[in-house]
């Protein structure tokens, strides 16, 4: 046999080798999977990073721990932790701010509920009554079923202890430690004065907390709440007055322990020291330019992209003393009250039963001077107050019923009558002399801060159109209980404007949004887009595309003149239109004068009650603000005494003398009317509603060439045709 032999290796691959007991190929596929994992969780993460809204950094152990004085407003947006607000914090004042839509009111309704459940009193000056649902409990489908998110029950919806109180006098003297109840709410409903009339109230209010002679304390006792307090500005219309008071009430009212919480549409244009003594800024969603460039240069664009992605009812917050004075982000609770204003068949009950209570307060007052045993008539009195306080209007009757026969039966046991009780009005030297005080006030802080004065200035933009603001009395209101006196806000809420919202407001018949855009903006091309459109969605795209087109700057001081010439033009010569459509020959012309008369009969009240415009300086608005509202229900022969003797007192007040100028005219007493309207000719030559209602007198006693004379300086100075063809035919009359 033969056998053979050869040499041979054998060699493993290398990723069959063995590292460590494991085969190397093992190991590699563990570090592909690791790598793949890590991958997949970075480009996740990024993935979820982007959909964020929030990027800013918050550290939980910076912000406020629950506690007694822990008022719990929410959760830090997108995650599930609760957060909190040191109620104490807001002895250093708040203010809120955002876009109509955006959730401003949410917010600050929220501290105000914490506030009251940690036995704070509260007093709101509430311009539109909106407040006025902090009374009853919440009921809201969409408010009560986010509560879950938040860790609520609807059973903690509830309504909170307080009283609604109507104020139809800007100068009513306000008793604020009356109304200081721990754990209440005072609602001061101003939505019937007119808007200066709110300035000066507010002015008002602020000088009746210095007068108050409040103890120093460390603790919150009173909160604030000024609602829509941006109208205070003159920006907005409002004379500055009040806005200047708040200034100092911010510098002095934090060692009274109170606080004041304003809510604004707009933040930057809190200037002065407001701005230097505000401790907490909750910023909603806005899109105002000049609070969005604040927040980027002052918090840089992470915060600012964050704050134009939020989302309704969540906002930005700021505190040097919360997350080592960064902001960050809060989505506030829902609320625990009704989100809907009270109906206006309520809010006069409360008027009504308050009044009454008021009354015989004053008589039960009167009686215990007199010695009598009042214990039974306050323990009465005092359970009717609650009963309107719990909106048990029944039973405040019940107790009524029996309690006004008691307290009459005692006066005739007495045989005395008691005093009425007068509405307590400020002494109008004494507000002017506080209003100057303000007003130095701001005049030191901007002589030692030249540079903070300098940056307002440039801080100072024309207004855009779909930034204009119309007065109270002109918003738009919905049925919903929303208000807007803007396009901008038009736009911010028309989104929610849906089912029968939209269709109370928009039908057939009748368009309520296209009739406001056209009144008040006179913009009849958008109108008309507006009333072509069917839905509120296409409602939301056409005042999208027109702000895209035509959001252009406007000139508010021309735009101002402008309504105030029109609205002086109309009220004074609409009433006129039958003279302009006579006056052909004798007879004529004897027609015209009755019909004269009886149009001047019904354009008086009108014109003697809306002539604070025609106010010359700040003395003017107060002194007639003061006159006019002893006016409202009087007959004509009690109002020209009342303005006679005003007269006296302020013999240079143009809305007094016209006013009586225009009761001597309506009640025939036309030598003293035209004493009165020459006075004021004298006192402000080119007076457009004296030199019309002169020249009408003139035309009507058949003075042509005297009204030939005040009709030619009338048009002088005002392009109006009606006039100049009754100029025209007076000529030929002459």
């Amino acid at each position: 046999s033969s056998g053979a032999s050869a040499a041979f290796s054998v060699v493993l691959p290398f990723y069959e080798r063995v590292l460590w007991g494991i085969k190397i190929w093992i190991w590699i596929a563990i570090l592909l999977f690791l790598i793949t994992a890590f991958l997949a969780y970075w480009f996740i993460k990024r993935y979820i990073d982007s959909k964020k809204r929030y990027h800013n950094k918050v550290e939980l152990s910076e912000l406020p721990k629950p506690g007694p004085k822990a008022a719990f407003v929410g959760k830090i947006a997108e995650t599930d932790h609760k957060t909190y607000f040191d109620l104490e914090q807001f002895k250093v004042h708040t203010i809120v701010a955002g876009a109509t839509g955006g959730g401003k009111s949410v917010a600050a309704q929220v501290i105000v509920e914490e506030a009251l459940l940690k036995n704070v009193a509260v007093i709101v000056f509430d311009p539109t009554a909106q407040w006025s649902g902090m009374l009853r409990k919440g009921n809201d489908k969409n408010m009560l079923k986010l509560y879950p998110n938040f860790g609520m029950k609807p059973s903690q919806a509830r309504a909170f202890n307080g009283n609604v109180r109507q104020i139809t006098n800007a100068l009513e003297v306000i008793d604020i430690k009356k109304y200081i109840k721990p754990g209440e709410i005072q609602i001061l409903a101003l939505n019937k004065l007119d808007p200066k009339d709110i300035d000066i109230f507010v002015a008002n209010s602020i000088r009746e907390v210095f007068h108050a002679n409040f103890p120093e304390t460390p603790e919150i006792k009173l909160l604030l709440v000024y609602d829509e307090v941006h109208r205070l500005l003159p920006k907005f219309g409002g004379s500055g007055e009040g806005f200047l008071q708040i200034e100092r009430g911010c510098r002095e009212f934090r060692k009274w322990g109170i606080g004041i919480l304003m809510i604004s549409q707009v933040l930057a244009d809190f200037v002065g020291q407001i701005k230097a003594n505000i401790n907490t800024e909750i910023q909603m969603r806005t899109r105002d330019e000049g609070d969005l460039e604040r927040i980027k240069t002052k918090y840089g664009p992470e915060v600012l992209q964050g704050l134009v992605k939020a989302s309704v009812g969540s906002g930005m917050v700021e505190n040097p003393a919360y997350n080592r004075g960064r902001p960050y982000f809060v989505s506030f609770r829902p609320l625990l009250h009704n989100t809907q204003r009270l109906p206006d068949e309520e809010l006069e009950k409360y008027n009504k039963y308050n009044e009454q209570i008021d009354d015989l307060q004053y008589q039960i007052e009167q009686l215990e001077e007199l010695k009598q045993d009042v214990f039974d008539l306050k323990l009465q009195l005092k359970l009717s107050l609650d009963k309107v306080k719990q909106g048990n209007f029944n039973m405040v009757e019940i107790y009524l019923q029996e309690l006004v026969p008691r307290v009459q039966k005692m006066w005739v046991k007495l045989g005395k009558s008691p005093k009425k009780r007068e509405l307590k009005l400020v002494d109008v030297k004494a507000l002017k002399e506080e209003m100057k005080k303000a007003e130095e006030s701001r005049k030191e802080y901007e002589k030692n801060n030249p540079q903070q004065q300098t940056v307002e200035k440039k801080e100072e933009k024309k207004v855009l159109k779909y930034e204009k603001v119309v007065e109270f009395n002109n918003a738009l209101n919905f049925n919903n209980g929303v208000s807007v006196t803007s396009l901008q806000e038009l736009l911010d809420v028309m989104p929610n404007i849906t089912g029968p919202t939209f269709k109370h407001h928009v039908t057939p018949e009748k368009n309520d949004i296209a009739d406001w855009v056209e009144k008040n903006f006179n913009d009849k091309e958008l109108a008309d887009k507006l009333r072509a459109a069917k839905t509120h969605q296409e409602y939301v795209s056409i005042l999208e595309e027109d702000k895209s087109k035509n959001n252009k700057p406007i000139d508010e001081k021309k735009e101002n003149e402008k309504e105030h010439d029109g609205s002086t033009t109309n009220n004074v010569l609409n009433v006129k239109n039958d003279a302009v459509e006579s006056a052909k020959d004798e007879k004529t012309s004897e027609k015209t004068h009755t019909n004269d008369e009886s149009l001047t009969k019904q354009s008086v009240q009108r014109e003697s009650l809306s002539m604070s415009s025609a106010s010359k300086d700040n003395q003017d608005s107060i002194s007639w603000n003061e006159v006019k509202n002893k006016l409202s229900g009087l007959s004509d022969e009690d109002k020209i005494k009342v303005l006679e003797k005003s007269k006296n007192k302020y013999p240079d007040d143009l809305n007094i003398l016209f006013s009586l100028a225009l009761l001597y005219h309506k009640t025939k007493r036309d030598e003293l009317s035209e004493e009165l309207y020459k006075q004021i000719l004298t006192k402000d030559p080119d007076n457009a509603k004296a030199l019309y209602y002169l020249g009408g007198l003139m035309k009507i006693q058949k003075r042509y060439d005297d009204a030939l004379n005040y009709f030619s300086k009338y048009l002088e100075k005002n392009k109006d045709e009606k006039v100049r063809l009754l100029v025209e035919k007076l000529m030929k009359l002459k």
